[in-house]
């Protein structure tokens, strides 16, 4: 256990009445359910192995208790948490609005029975735009719900569409702070062969790359400066890729009328979280957006999470007033959390 007060930013729930839908599904994404156990199901790999295929799902999926529990283990003080993917991509129908209502309201009740320790972040129904504009004003108002998490698409369109310029506008308006969060993966016909190993560790930070280049690329951060983007897994490869995205960017006049400054100039806005398990990719990060832009972050329930060793990225990485700003300062700071 750390000596820090360590805010976790990045950690994910699945409800009950959510996961009663996905096992209602007969396609990816799902949760099946083999000899009285669950199993979530989210890449074609995984539904290829038969019964049973897909990760064990279980209670810390699931269970508040075992996320205060996890939080308590690993020296956690206040969880950030957020519905898990695929949010409501699958559910796109006039029915959105409403589940997205309810999911909401389940977890903006967790900061009130945790006495704060857990708080929430909405999710936007996948019906339509002007839901999604209707949703991110009633989560602004709810006691609870402190952002939204939001994947490579909402309702349906990637970022850098512009029929999202008024959701952009509401919630940089709102002050609401946007998660990007990967589900589908990206190059995923070339990352088969290894079960989840390869999509979760390669597929999803290239998918949150391309989903926060073209966000930015489109100009939205440089037309909206108070919209705060936090990209999941420090942003993918957007450390390493920002010189590059420069000299594309200088490369072509047509990106330019589109984005008349440098791309790099909207990266070092975005905020990153600390799921990246390496002190050198976190001292990338911090190049790049500041420790001031930096969350720890831990990631579970899922698999792939590993509290430790991102905890020890963290104090290898930094040390005294940067190491604290990143363990809790800037997430505090971010998502309004009261002391």
């Amino acid at each position: 256990m750390s000596d820090l007060c360590l805010v976790d930013g990045h950690s994910h729930i699945y409800p009950r009445p959510y996961v009663d839908l996905l096992k209602a599904r007969t396609e990816i994404p799902r949760v099946a359910e083999h000899d009285g156990r669950e199993y979530f199901v989210i890449f074609p790999e995984e539904e290829a192995r038969g019964p049973g295929g897909g990760r064990p799902f279980d209670a810390t999926y699931t269970d508040l208790a075992e996320k205060l529990r996890f939080m308590d283990d690993n020296g956690i003080g206040r969880t950030v948490v957020s519905l898990g993917n695929p949010w409501l991509d699958p559910f796109a129908g006039p029915e959105s609005l409403e589940l997205a209502r309810e999911l909401n309201a389940e977890l903006a009740s967790y900061e009130q029975r945790t006495a704060g320790r857990i708080v929430g972040m909405g999710v936007l129904p996948a019906s339509s735009v002007v839901d999604g504009v209707q949703i991110a004003a009633e989560v602004a108002a709810t006691r609870g719900l402190h952002g939204v998490i939001v994947g490579r698409t909402i309702a349906g369109r990637r970022l850098d569409d512009d029929a999202l310029e008024l959701l952009w506008a509401s919630l940089a308006e709102l002050d609401v702070p946007v998660l990007v969060h990967p589900h589908y993966g990206a190059a995923a016909d070339e990352l088969t062969g290894f079960g989840h190993a390869l999509p979760v560790s390669v597929g999803f930070p290239f998918e949150t790359t391309i989903a926060v280049a073209r966000l930015v690329l489109a100009g939205v951060l440089h037309r909206h400066p108070r919209l705060r983007i936090v990209a999941s897994h420090a942003g993918g490869v957007l450390p390493f890729l920002a010189g590059r995205l420069d000299a594309g960017w200088r490369s072509d006049a047509s990106v330019r009328e589109r984005l008349p400054v440098p791309p790099s100039q909207s990266l070092s806005r975005l905020y990153l979280d600390s799921v990246v398990y390496h002190e050198r990719a976190l001292r990338a990060a911090a190049d790049l957006v500041g420790v001031d832009r930096l969350i720890y972050g831990s990631d579970h329930p899922f698999t792939i999470a590993d509290p430790a060793a991102n905890l020890a990225a963290l104090t290898a990485a930094f040390d005294g007033d940067m190491r604290q700003r990143v363990a809790h300062g800037t997430a505090r700071r971010l998502f309004r959390l009261e002391d």
